[in-house]
C-alpha cells in the first residue's frame, strides 16, 4: 500500500525513485545512490588499486553497475566527472584510473539464481568474511566475526 502510494502519487511529483529492498522501501532522489557515491570515491582516490563490493539487495546493482568500467579488451579508463561531483563542485576534469580490470572484485550475496552484475556470488555473508580473511593470509588475531 506503501509502495503504491510512493510510486502514483508521488514519484510523478518529484525528482525521485522508489525501490523495492528484501524488507523495505527506499526512496531516494534521482542520481543519489549506491553507484554514485562508488563513482565518487573512485574519482576523487584516482590511484586506487583494488576494489571489493558486496551487496545482498538491489540497492546494490547500482554499485556493480557503476564499476563496470572497462570495455571488453581495455586495460586503462579516463573517468567523466560522475553527477555527484559536478552538481556540488561544478565542471571538474576528467581522470584517469589506475586500477586494472582484474582488481576489480563484485560480489552478490544470496541464493545462486539471483540474477546479478556483479562479477562474482557468494551464498552466505559468513564467505565474504572468510574469501577476505584468505586474501590477507588467514584469521586475524583478535577479530571475530559476528556474521
Amino acid at each position: 500500500q506503501c509502495q503504491d502510494l510512493l510510486e502514483n502519487n508521488l514519484a510523478h511529483k518529484r525528482p525521485i525513485e522508489v525501490l523495492v529492498g528484501k524488507k523495505n522501501l527506499e526512496v531516494r532522489p534521482i542520481a543519489v545512490n549506491k553507484g554514485e557515491i562508488v563513482k565518487r570515491i573512485l574519482f576523487k582516490n584516482p590511484d586506487a588499486e583494488f576494489i571489493f563490493c558486496a551487496g545482498d539487495d538491489k540497492t546494490d546493482e547500482d554499485m556493480f553497475r557503476s564499476l563496470l568500467l572497462f570495455p571488453p579488451g581495455t586495460t586503462e579508463v579516463t573517468m567523466k566527472p560522475p553527477m555527484s561531483v559536478t552538481m556540488v563542485e561544478g565542471q571538474a576534469t576528467p581522470v584517469e584510473l589506475s586500477i586494472r580490470p582484474e582488481a576489480i572484485f563484485t560480489t552478490a550475496v544470496g541464493h545462486s539464481s539471483k540474477r546479478t552484475l556483479a562479477g562474482w556470488h557468494v551464498t552466505a555473508s559468513q564467505e565474504v568474511v572468510d574469501h577476505l580473511l584468505d586474501l590477507v593470509g588467514g584469521p586475524i588475531e583478535g577479530f571475530k566475526s559476528s556474521l
